[in-house]
């Protein structure tokens, strides 16, 4: 870790924004760190400044152009008029590392699977992009749970048009698992991919335990990412500043400014934004291990599933019994 960050840090700590801009230097990193700083405290002309700095100094470099157009629209516009787009998640979602990804994830589900007919509990599952490829003649029944109705209604149409049985429940996992007579319902399977990290750390403990007590085997997919309580720190900086040029890179074209201004910097700055309530709680696939074991799950494995650009993503087979 470059102990210039550090440094920088260090002082921002102890006397602020001002502090940390005369103890950074010219480079990229140092500028693109300061416009994080700038933008956690709600300075966001200056963010636009430093982030326009690194632009400069690597006018060929991906990120640094990004978060330039990006900070200038929001000292232009204000935070609230440019964030996630639906354009931009899709264009996102569907394009770069996400093809393969899903990919491995499906085809991991699908090896899972038994052969003998099942009933499959889906948490959070979205608009079935996991879950439609690895459907084998096994699944007898597939009980949803999304909270966006949008989404659901899109894969409850392509259940409907392979003929396979569904119930949905339009909401998070807590207030289905709430729902009575729930105690007495169990699946074979349940499986959630890329949704558990959406679990508050206070929430967890109390819904990995019901899913112990509702399903035979846990398919749990998630990525094997940092913990991001503080995201601010060094070494989660230098962990964003390295991964998100590559992630930027996998997309070109028409789709690139849709990817880079409607998802990917309103994500990266989201990460320090203070005045938004955090949603996601990425940790690494070893506290995901160890939370299992500790809600009771008898055998826990980890299958690789594929090096993505942010962190690599794991698939976490844990058995009740």
């Amino acid at each position: 870790m470059s102990d210039v960050l550090h440094a920088v840090w260090s002082h921002y700590r102890a006397g602020g924004l001002e502090a940390a801009a005369r103890a950074a230097g010219p480079t990229v990193e140092e500028r693109l760190y300061l416009a994080l700083l700038a933008f956690a405290d709600e300075r966001y002309a200056e963010a636009a400044t430093f982030a326009e700095e690194a632009a400069r100094a690597a006018p060929e470099d991906l990120l640094p152009r990004a978060a330039a157009a990006h900070l200038a629209r929001v000292a232009k516009e204000g935070k609230r008029n440019v964030y996630v787009s639906a354009e931009g998640f899709g264009a996102f979602i569907r394009g770069g590392g996400n093809v393969p990804l899903y990919r491995e994830t499906s085809a991991a589900l699908a090896r899972s699977y038994p052969r003998e007919a099942f009933d499959l509990l889906d948490i959070g599952v979205g608009d079935g992009l996991a879950l439609l490829p690895a459907l084998t003649p096994s699944v007898r029944k597939v009980t949803l749970v999304e909270p966006a109705a949008p989404l659901l209604e899109r894969t409850t149409q392509q259940l409907t048009a392979r003929g396979v049985g569904f119930e949905t429940f339009a909401g998070v996992l807590q207030d289905f698992a709430a729902q009575p007579g729930m105690q007495s319902r169990r699946w074979a399977v349940a499986q959630a991919t890329f949704s558990l990290h959406n679990l508050p750390p206070p929430a967890r403990p109390e819904m990995l335990g019901w899913l112990r007590d509702h399903c035979d085997v846990l398919l749990l997919a998630e990525f094997d990412a940092p913990l991001m309580d503080e995201p601010l720190r060094p070494e989660l900086v230098r962990h964003i500043l390295t991964r998100y040029p590559a992630g930027l890179a996998e997309y070109v074209g028409p789709s690139f400014e849709a990817v880079a201004q409607g998802f990917l910097m309103p994500v990266m700055f989201g990460y320090v934004d203070r005045g938004v309530t955090r949603t996601t709680f990425e940790h690494p696939m070893e506290t995901w291990e160890q939370q299992l074991r500790e809600a009771g799950f008898a055998r826990v494995e980890r299958q690789r599933l594929y090096d993505y650009w942010w962190a690599p993503a794991c698939l976490l087979v844990a058995r009740s019994r």
